[in-house]
């Protein structure tokens, strides 16, 4: 049976489940590639419908835990999660898909002029007070999967020229293509749940951890080319880097950051 504690009676039972038996996979109770119990026993160990079991498999599988084979059942799933480096902020989202054996693609949401507000105003280095600037929604695709949804204001000089190429393209990459450099970034993770509209975009279970990745980027003379954030799925992407000691830097020949 599912627990009737606060915290399940505040979401559908097909969410407690599937969240049940994600704590399960993760504390190894069914390893990689194991054949998860069928609908019918887990309705019985529930105490639920099917259509409830079928539904707290379903947020499984869009979360990439578990597949189903035709005719076999419900297996774990082994797939990993896609890395991007926070040692190199300026790698082309594009490009690590790729690299990790994923086919890449966007859909532009919405690319429009707006008025700046203060803080896009103050990112961006804009001296007027009543810029304008573009405002960009994308979503990014791993294959079939839609894994992030970038938000991004481009100074309207930079965007008005490429308006069409960044509506079809990666933002790094159709900046690069166009001969804008890219050379330094300011950037910072975070996380929530996802919202109602994030779960829609994403086709997540609300609720699930959205990994916020919010950047600065700066071409020549430290001026800002784009500020944004790309929130990601938790269960599709993680951010990693890999942290050295000084000393090993400066045998290396490599700069060390200060704070």
């Amino acid at each position: 049976m599912v627990s009737s504690g606060p915290g399940i009676q505040k979401q559908p039972l097909h969410v407690a489940i599937s969240q049940k038996l994600k704590e399960q996979i993760d504390l190894g109770q069914y390893s990689v590639g194991e054949q998860l119990p069928s609908e019918f026993n887990l309705g019985e160990l529930f105490g639920v419908s099917r259509t409830t079991v079928r539904r707290a498999i379903a947020n499984l599988i869009k979360q990439g835990i578990v597949v189903t084979q035709q005719g076999k059942g419900i297996f774990v799933s082994g797939r990993q999660k896609i890395r991007f480096s926070l040692s190199n902020p300026l790698m082309h989202f594009d490009q690590a898909l790729q690299q990790q054996g994923y086919a890449s693609r966007v859909k532009s949401l919405s690319f429009q002029q707006i008025n700046a507000s203060t803080e896009i105003i103050l990112k961006l280095q804009l001296s007027d007070r009543t810029s304008q600037v573009y405002r960009q929604e994308k979503i990014i695709y791993a294959d079939d999967t839609p894994i992030a949804l970038e938000i991004d204001c481009f100074p309207a000089a930079i965007a008005s020229p490429l308006a069409e190429a960044l509506q079809q393209g990666f933002t790094y990459s159709t900046l690069s293509d166009n001969n804008i450099a890219l050379k330094s970034a300011k950037v910072s993770l975070e996380s929530f749940p996802a919202t109602y509209e994030l779960s829609n975009h994403l086709a997540a279970p609300l609720g699930l951890p959205i990994l916020v990745f919010s950047y600065i980027v700066y071409g020549d003379n430290q001026q800002p080319v784009v500020c944004g954030k790309t929130l990601s799925r938790s269960d599709w992407t993680q951010y990693v880097s890999q942290i050295e000691t000084s000393e090993a830097m400066t045998k290396k020949g490599l700069p060390i950051a200060s704070v």
